[in-house]
């Protein structure tokens, strides 16, 4: 599913340009240690985190995530931002907590659906 219409659907809110929010999604990791996700995401990955770090925002450019996903409202500080405009991910904000956004993540990518 593409990002622009997953982020429709769970009530996101998309920060960064556009052109990023295109690529497709497959799959879903949640996590908040940069460990696993460097070793649980992939470039269809869509990252649901409640880190809003400009480290986060270096880890999504090495493994060329097409977004990121923060969870409760959380709005990342303009260098995060940017950071991630530079390097085509794209931010979403989810006003609803871990557990929520994932479970309607799960509604829209779980197969059969749509």
């Amino acid at each position: 599913m593409r990002l622009s219409e997953l982020a429709g659907k769970v009530g996101a809110k998309v920060l960064t340009a556009e052109t990023p929010a295109g690529r497709e999604v497959e799959r879903v990791y949640a996590g908040d240690r940069i460990s696993d996700i460097l070793n649980h995401a992939s470039d269809a990955t869509l990252l649901v985190t409640s880190l809003a770090t400009t480290q986060l925002a270096r880890v999504a450019e090495l493994m060329d995530l097409p977004a990121i996903c923060l969870v409760g409202g959380q709005v990342p500080e303009p260098e995060v931002i940017a950071a991630a405009t530079r390097h085509g991910t794209a931010i979403l904000v989810s006003p609803f907590g871990m557990f929520e956004t994932c479970g309607r993540l799960y509604e829209w990518l779980k197969p059969g659906h749509g």
